[in-house]
């Protein structure tokens, strides 16, 4: 099987204790074509889909690691490489992804190929387990390319039969290196602190990895974050069989195409929880690495709500999925169709029917419940807290493509219709625009 198809990746699905992630074969010279080392490491992504680096951790390899995994290279013809390479690959890449049998195939953005070959080119694969193997392999087909150079210029004469057989030895071994073929793992859109977590789990099987190492490596610290607290909530939700979510964060199960609606993915949804807790994408990155009662405080200047903060800097996580779970399972017992079936349910195919099974959907969702805790001091001890606000949008007909496309558009039409019915508009109010907006949108 040919892994590498043009811009696109073939592999197999793989599932382990409900992660999803892809195993592929490639020859080292196609896996130079879409990632390398980088001492760069990507952090997230602006609303641009341009990546985000931090500034203050530089991934870096022990040179000596190299060499060695270089010489053993060179000097051993039987040398192999049976464990897999780890790669992470961004959702902010892929155009395309389809299920094809008992393989997926999944179409790269055209940047991933073209930036790669720029000196200081943005490398949106990054490797989570494995630089030092790709690094030696690339140091001995530099170290046999050199050798092979030098002694091809070299006057010989008849009696030089070392050098020939040196140099004969020299071209096979590059020869096998070029074609070395290495067991790939793709993980898919996964947080800093999985990654991380992916890292330290294969390697404390091989000798102890310090913490420390770890930090360096994914600029993450040992101690509580946003990142990982809101990736525990997440985790938490899919896995509880009476969650709204049960289940329904996931990456693969089905035909994907970016440009259609994706499903609502485990990063999309630790990404939102984060935006509840920190000011923004800098100050998250910021706030990895302050105390949690650190966060009581704000920036100064700053005015957006943030219901989740206060929880997260007194250890109240729990409060946190109390809320989301209430608030969706209202949502999915208030909206149905003519038969009674509940609209948030997706139908078994995963194929969204309508916009509550979206991320903008998810993400109009989530604003209106922001809304509703910023109107007043609600006390989160049921579904039936919400009920009440939701029951005033039955009349909305969400399963309404057309209404409700599943794009911006969509996700701002579906929100200032729930909010205009849960609060609605005042003539009097010189500062309510949401009609207007709402005119302005659907006049397009």
């Amino acid at each position: 099987m040919d892994s590498l198809q043009e811009n696109r990746i073939v592999g197999i699905p793989v599932r382990q204790n409900k992660q999803d992630f892809i195993l592929g074969v490639f020859r080292i010279e196609q896996v130079f074509k879409f990632t390398k080392y980088t001492q760069r490491f990507i952090v997230g992504f602006d609303e641009n889909e341009q990546p985000i680096y931090n500034p203050e951790i530089q991934r870096t390899i022990e040179n000596s690691r190299v060499k060695e995994i270089a010489d053993f290279l060179i000097n051993n013809p039987d040398a192999t490489f049976p464990t897999n390479i780890i790669l992470h690959l961004p959702i902010e890449i892929i155009e395309e992804q389809e299920k094809k049998g008992d393989t997926i195939e999944i179409t790269l953005n055209e940047k991933v190929f073209s930036e790669i070959k720029k000196n200081n080119g943005d490398i949106f694969i990054t490797i989570i387990d494995g630089q030092h193997r790709i690094c030696g392999i690339q140091e001995a087909i530099n170290r046999l390319e050199n050798d092979i150079n030098i002694i091809s210029k070299t006057n010989r004469n008849s009696s030089s039969i070392s050098l020939d057989e040196k140099h004969n030895y020299y071209v096979q071994r590059l020869n096998d290196l070029k074609n070395i073929e290495l067991v790939v793992s793709f993980f898919v859109d996964k947080t800093l602190e999985y990654q991380a977590m992916i890292f330290s789990t294969i390697n404390r099987t091989q000798k102890r990895v310090s913490q420390s190492l770890v930090s360096s490596l994914f600029g993450l610290d040992t101690k509580d974050t946003p990142q990982k607290s809101s990736l525990e909530i997440v985790l938490s939700l899919n896995g509880h069989p009476n969650s709204p979510f049960y289940k329904r964060i996931k990456l693969y199960g089905g035909n994907y195409s970016r440009n259609s609606s994706p499903p609502l993915t485990q990063a999309t949804m630790v990404k939102s929880i984060v935006s509840l807790i920190s000011e923004n994408l800098k100050e998250a990155e910021n706030d990895r690495y302050r105390n949690r009662n650190e966060l009581n405080k704000r920036t100064a200047g700053s005015s957006r709500f943030l219901p989740f903060r206060k929880y997260y800097a007194n250890d109240k996580d729990n409060v946190i999925s109390d809320i989301l779970f209430y608030f969706f399972n209202a949502v999915r017992n208030t909206f149905n169709d003519i038969n009674g079936n509940s609209l948030w349910n997706m139908v078994e195919s995963g194929k969204p029917e309508n916009i509550l099974h979206t991320t903008v959907g998810y993400d109009s969702l989530l604003k209106i419940l922001v809304d509703i805790l910023q109107e007043q001091n609600i006390k989160i001890n049921s579904t039936s807290v919400f009920e009440p606000y939701l029951n005033k949008c039955k009349g909305l007909k969400l399963n309404d493509g057309i209404r409700y496309p599943f794009n911006n558009k969509g996700k701002k039409i579906l929100y200032l219709d729930m909010s205009l019915a849960i609060w609605p508009f005042d003539p009097n109010d010189n500062k309510d625009n949401r009609l207007n907006e709402l005119k302005e949108i659907t006049a397009d």
